[in-house]
Formats: C-alpha cells, sequence, structure tokens
C-alpha cells in the first residue's frame, strides 16, 4: 500500500527525516528513543512500557492491520526521533469511555493514535509532517475517525493546540492521576491536511 511507503521531508534546508514503519531491526533503535525522553514527555505517553523486553516483543509481533508503527528517523544516523501508534479501533477503556458519551469505537471505520517526538524534535513542525502521514494512512486504510488513545492530559497544553489545530474536538474529559481530555476527529469533517 503506498500509503506505507517511506517518506523523506525536509525538517529545515540541513536536515532530511525519514517517516517508516517501524521494522523488526528496530528495536535496539526504539529502546534508544525511549531512554532518550524526559520524564515530561515520557509522562505523556503511555501506551506501553518503555523497557527493552516489551520493546522487542513489539519488534517481533508488527501486525500494521492491528496497529500501525511509525517511526521518524535522522537521515544522517538513522536515530529514532518520533513513534506514532495507530491502533484499529481503541483500548478497552478507552472504547468504554468513547461508549458512556454515546460514540461507539468501531475497529473497522476508526483509529486512536499517540504520537511521541524527542524532545530535541518538539516545535520544530515534524508533529505536522507525521499528522499528514497518519491521516493518509488512515484514509488509505478507510477510516472514518481517530481518537485520542488515552486522550490527551490537561497540562499538555501545546498538545490540546496540536490536535485542535487538525480539527479533533473535546468530546469529553478523565481523570486517572490528573485531568484528561478525549478529543476526536472525523475525517470527513476536516479540511484536506
Amino acid at each position: 500500500m503506498e500509503a506505507f511507503s517511506p517518506e523523506t521531508i525536509q525538517l529545515s534546508p540541513d536536515e532530511s527525516i525519514i517517516i517508516r514503519l517501524l521494522d523488526s531491526t528496530d528495536a535496539p533503535k526504539l529502546t534508544a528513543y525511549f531512554k532518550g525522553l524526559s520524564a515530561e514527555t515520557r509522562s505523556y505517553f503511555a501506551p506501553h512500557s518503555f523497557v527493552e523486553e516489551t520493546v522487542r516483543h513489539i519488534c517481533k509481533t508488527l501486525n500494521p492491520a492491528e496497529i500501525v508503527r511509525l517511526i521518524a528517523t535522522s537521515a544522517d544516523n538513522q536515530t529514532i526521533i518520533a513513534y506514532v501508534l495507530l491502533l484499529a479501533g481503541a483500548t478497552p477503556s478507552d472504547a468504554a469511555r468513547y461508549q458512556a458519551l454515546e460514540i461507539p469505537i468501531n475497529v473497522e471505520t476508526d483509529f486512536s493514535i499517540a504520537p511521541s517526538i524527542a524532545d530535541a524534535y518538539q516545535s520544530r513542525g515534524l508533529g505536522s509532517h507525521l499528522m499528514k502521514k497518519a491521516l493518509t494512512i488512515a484514509r488509505a486504510m478507510h477510516k472514518e475517525r481517530i481518537v485520542l488513545w488515552g486522550g490527551v492530559q490537561a497540562r499538555n497544553i501545546r498538545a490540546h493546540r496540536y490536535y485542535q489545530k487538525y480539527g479533533f474536538i473535546e468530546v469529553g474529559q478523565f481523570e486517572n492521576d490528573v485531568l484528561n481530555f478525549d478529543m476526536c476527529l472525523t475525517l470527513s469533517e476536516m479540511n484536506n491536511v
């Protein structure tokens, strides 16, 4: 599928980035990526554990029909600088919250998204490129809606604005340790991005 093809982008005049699917050989790079995230960034991204054992398992059991795992790498040294998950449907806890909001989640038509970007690459435009790639994949896989995997923490104002920029709307809120917002994007209602 063309939507899954690697894409090279110019992040700046002197820096190229490659956005591609995670592959089975990426476990050491992904482990290094997670270890390099600040405590704050790590606290915002929690769809799975960051331990090496989990990362190895992820890389051995890749299945884009269930979870698309995108990475962005520096073209120069192949270091992972971003990691994005697109889950078909939603986790059980997310699906239950959306069901309570009368927004049933369908594995065939909905994706949950969980992006993370290395601290040194935040606020440099990489998130826009990643979202465009994620939206291209969602459309190619005939998805109609994208929800935030685990919501977005209310204290993560930058991420909240980022999602709003792409047309995500706040549909609910919940608390675990902190206040979070559930946000949803209906692809047919957005401008072509």
